[in-house]
């Protein structure tokens, strides 16, 4: 058990049991989004995609990401 998930378990033991309930209830309603494969989202709409792509870059602006250059093979055998 990580971290986090003892800290949820903590912080649910100190609610009450009406309390507790109503979180349970809540958890229940939580859509859990599962990525999508390469191939799933190229038979989204290109609008959907272009959505899904942009809330994944919002999502990821505190991150610190390396850039590089790929190349091909053709490129790397000259």
């Amino acid at each position: 058990m990580n971290l986090l998930e003892k800290e949820i378990i903590e912080k649910f033991r100190q609610l009450d049991p009406a309390a507790r309930k109503r979180l349970l209830g809540l958890l229940e309603h939580i859509e859990y989004e599962r990525p999508l494969s390469a191939l799933e989202l190229m038979r989204l709409p290109a609008e959907e995609r272009q959505r899904r792509v942009q809330a994944a870059i919002a999502s990821a602006v505190d991150e610190d990401f390396e850039t590089f250059e790929a190349y091909s093979e053709e490129a790397i055998n000259d």
